[in-house]
Protein backbone atom coordinates (compact mmCIF):
# COMPACT_ATOMS: atom_id res chain seq x y z
CA UNK A 1 0.00 0.00 0.00
CA UNK A 2 1.42 3.50 -1.52
CA UNK A 3 1.09 6.35 1.41
CA UNK A 4 0.38 9.38 -0.20
CA UNK A 5 3.18 12.18 -0.06
CA UNK A 6 0.69 14.93 0.87
CA UNK A 7 -0.23 12.65 4.03
CA UNK A 8 3.38 12.51 5.24
CA UNK A 9 3.83 15.83 4.88
CA UNK A 10 0.86 16.43 6.63
CA UNK A 11 1.60 14.36 9.86
CA UNK A 12 5.25 16.23 9.72
CA UNK A 13 3.80 19.60 10.11
CA UNK A 14 1.38 18.48 12.61
CA UNK A 15 4.73 17.29 14.47
CA UNK A 16 6.04 20.61 14.10
CA UNK A 17 2.97 22.17 14.76
CA UNK A 18 3.00 20.85 18.22
CA UNK A 19 6.43 21.94 18.72
CA UNK A 20 6.45 24.66 21.99
CA UNK A 21 7.92 27.59 19.61
CA UNK A 22 5.96 26.86 17.22
CA UNK A 23 2.41 26.59 19.09
CA UNK A 24 3.49 29.56 21.21
CA UNK A 25 3.26 31.92 18.51
CA UNK A 26 -0.21 31.12 17.01
CA UNK A 27 1.87 29.70 13.17
CA UNK A 28 -1.00 27.28 11.45
CA UNK A 29 1.20 25.26 9.73
CA UNK A 30 -1.70 22.90 8.55
CA UNK A 31 -3.53 25.85 7.21
CA UNK A 32 -0.79 26.28 4.67
CA UNK A 33 -0.78 23.08 3.59
CA UNK A 34 -4.21 23.19 3.17
CA UNK A 35 -4.21 26.18 0.62
CA UNK A 36 -1.41 24.68 -1.17
CA UNK A 37 -3.03 21.93 -1.82
CA UNK A 38 -6.08 23.80 -2.67
CA UNK A 39 -3.65 25.75 -5.41
CA UNK A 40 -2.37 22.37 -6.91
CA UNK A 41 -5.52 20.07 -7.01
CA UNK A 42 -8.89 19.73 -7.47
CA UNK A 43 -12.15 20.47 -5.83
CA UNK A 44 -12.43 17.47 -4.08
CA UNK A 45 -8.99 16.39 -3.41
CA UNK A 46 -9.06 19.64 -1.43
CA UNK A 47 -11.81 20.01 0.43
CA UNK A 48 -10.61 15.86 1.50
CA UNK A 49 -7.43 17.54 2.76
CA UNK A 50 -9.00 20.18 4.29
CA UNK A 51 -10.78 17.92 5.70
CA UNK A 52 -8.58 15.57 7.03
CA UNK A 53 -6.48 18.41 8.11
CA UNK A 54 -9.03 20.27 10.29
CA UNK A 55 -10.20 17.01 11.86
CA UNK A 56 -6.96 16.47 13.21
CA UNK A 57 -6.44 19.71 14.25
CA UNK A 58 -9.34 19.53 15.96
CA UNK A 59 -8.76 16.41 17.64
CA UNK A 60 -5.47 17.43 18.94
CA UNK A 61 -7.14 20.75 20.53
CA UNK A 62 -9.18 21.11 23.58
CA UNK A 63 -12.10 22.49 21.52
CA UNK A 64 -15.14 20.60 20.25
CA UNK A 65 -14.69 18.60 17.04
CA UNK A 66 -15.83 21.12 14.32
CA UNK A 67 -14.67 24.68 13.90
CA UNK A 68 -10.73 23.59 12.35
CA UNK A 69 -12.76 20.91 9.80
CA UNK A 70 -15.34 23.54 8.19
CA UNK A 71 -13.04 26.25 8.11
CA UNK A 72 -10.40 24.30 6.53
CA UNK A 73 -12.14 22.22 4.25
CA UNK A 74 -14.04 25.62 3.17
CA UNK A 75 -10.74 27.33 2.54
CA UNK A 76 -9.25 24.58 0.90
CA UNK A 77 -12.28 24.45 -1.56
CA UNK A 78 -11.72 28.60 -1.84
CA UNK A 79 -8.04 28.34 -2.52
CA UNK A 80 -8.61 25.49 -5.47
CA UNK A 81 -11.35 27.83 -6.89
CA UNK A 82 -9.10 30.86 -7.03
CA UNK A 83 -6.48 29.49 -8.66
CA UNK A 84 -8.51 29.44 -11.72
CA UNK A 85 -8.53 33.77 -11.52
CA UNK A 86 -4.67 33.90 -10.31
CA UNK A 87 -1.20 32.82 -11.13
CA UNK A 88 -0.14 30.71 -8.33
CA UNK A 89 3.75 30.11 -9.34
CA UNK A 90 5.01 33.21 -7.11
CA UNK A 91 5.98 33.46 -3.52
CA UNK A 92 4.52 36.70 -3.11
CA UNK A 93 0.87 35.64 -4.86
CA UNK A 94 0.99 32.46 -2.56
CA UNK A 95 1.72 34.31 0.31
CA UNK A 96 -0.84 36.96 -0.37
CA UNK A 97 -3.48 33.65 -0.70
CA UNK A 98 -2.19 32.50 2.69
CA UNK A 99 -2.84 35.86 4.64
CA UNK A 100 -6.05 35.69 2.75
CA UNK A 101 -7.10 32.69 3.86
CA UNK A 102 -5.71 32.66 7.47
CA UNK A 103 -8.28 36.19 7.55
CA UNK A 104 -11.18 34.11 6.20
CA UNK A 105 -10.00 31.18 8.71
CA UNK A 106 -10.45 32.86 12.09
CA UNK A 107 -13.25 35.12 10.91
CA UNK A 108 -15.03 31.60 10.17
CA UNK A 109 -13.57 30.05 13.39
CA UNK A 110 -14.64 33.02 15.42
CA UNK A 111 -18.38 33.43 13.66
CA UNK A 112 -18.55 29.49 14.68
CA UNK A 113 -17.59 29.88 18.68
CA UNK A 114 -19.34 33.08 18.73
CA UNK A 115 -22.38 31.04 17.69
CA UNK A 116 -21.95 28.43 19.98
CA UNK A 117 -21.05 30.70 22.65
CA UNK A 118 -17.71 30.07 23.46
CA UNK A 119 -15.88 32.71 21.85
CA UNK A 120 -13.66 34.93 24.04
CA UNK A 121 -14.01 38.89 24.28
CA UNK A 122 -13.63 40.86 20.88
CA UNK A 123 -10.57 42.44 21.99
CA UNK A 124 -9.04 39.41 23.19
CA UNK A 125 -10.10 37.51 20.10
CA UNK A 126 -8.86 40.24 17.42
CA UNK A 127 -4.95 39.86 19.45
CA UNK A 128 -4.87 36.19 18.85
CA UNK A 129 -5.95 36.40 15.13
CA UNK A 130 -3.16 39.82 14.61
CA UNK A 131 -0.77 37.55 15.73
CA UNK A 132 -1.98 34.25 13.64
CA UNK A 133 -2.56 36.25 10.77
CA UNK A 134 1.00 37.52 10.73
CA UNK A 135 2.84 34.34 11.87
CA UNK A 136 1.19 32.28 9.89
CA UNK A 137 1.90 34.81 6.71
CA UNK A 138 5.51 34.83 7.73
CA UNK A 139 5.94 31.21 7.90
CA UNK A 140 4.03 30.97 4.31
CA UNK A 141 6.43 33.06 2.96
CA UNK A 142 9.45 30.47 3.73
CA UNK A 143 7.50 27.76 2.86
CA UNK A 144 6.26 29.33 -0.31
CA UNK A 145 9.61 30.39 -1.48
CA UNK A 146 11.13 26.61 -1.09
CA UNK A 147 7.58 24.93 -2.71
CA UNK A 148 8.20 27.69 -5.64
CA UNK A 149 11.93 27.40 -6.30
CA UNK A 150 11.96 23.00 -5.83
CA UNK A 151 8.87 23.18 -8.56
CA UNK A 152 10.58 25.19 -11.13
CA UNK A 153 13.65 23.33 -10.53
CA UNK A 154 11.61 20.20 -10.81
CA UNK A 155 9.31 21.10 -13.83
CA UNK A 156 11.61 23.26 -15.31
CA UNK A 157 15.54 23.08 -14.78
CA UNK A 158 16.30 26.52 -17.52
CA UNK A 159 14.19 28.74 -15.71
CA UNK A 160 15.61 27.55 -11.88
Amino acid sequence: MKIPIQAVWLLALFFVQQLPGVAAWGVDLPLVFTVLVGLRTDIPKAAGWGFLAGLLQDLLSSSWIGPNTIAKTLTGITACLLKRHIYHERVLTQTLLVFAAALFHQLLIWILLKWDGSAPPAGDAWGIVWRSLGMTTLAASAVCFFVVRFRKRRFDPATA
